[in-house]
């Protein structure tokens, strides 16, 4: 139960910032948390429940929330047989992947709506996600590490 309500907080903070800033996405580093607990089934709802926020909330076309956090597992996993999986430069070298890849996905999916996009902007964008990922990701394992969340990891 604590489980539960601790993935929930997680998911509802990261809608509360996540609209205070928009084009960063403050649930990777929640699904990237899941995703080092190494088990499938936290991972899968959480990624099932931010990719509906994302694609229900966003503009892009459908399909660029199932690329983003697909692209991020596949980093994950690719990257956690390279590097400590709970190493903080590993989670730096995944932000700055997750900038680059905030550009690519951005122009790609703008290009095939025919939208234009303001180079600064994305830019922009794609910095910040690349420098508050790490850290974000950095508080909230610190945070689930401390609590007395014991009993409730096996959830």
């Amino acid at each position: 139960m604590l489980g539960m309500l601790w993935w929930l907080l997680v998911v509802t903070a990261g809608i509360i910032v996540q609209s205070q800033v928009p084009g960063v996405d403050f649930l990777a580093a929640g699904f990237v948390l899941a995703l080092q607990e190494e088990r499938w089934t936290k991972p899968l709802w959480f990624a099932l429940a931010a990719i509906l926020i994302q694609e229900g909330d966003g503009s892009l076309a459908f399909g660029s929330g199932l690329v983003w956090y697909g692209a991020l597992a596949a980093m994950y996993f690719f990257g956690h047989y390279l590097f400590e999986a709970r190493n903080f430069l590993f989670m730096i070298l995944l932000g700055v992947c997750q900038g680059a890849m905030h550009i690519l996905l951005s122009l790609t999916m703008a290009s095939l709506q025919d939208w234009s996009v303001l180079p600064e902007r994305l830019w922009l964008e794609a910095i910040v996600q690349a420098v508050v990922f790490p850290m974000e990701w950095g508080l909230l394992y610190i945070i689930y590490h401390n609590l007395p969340l014991s009993h409730a990891r096996t959830v």
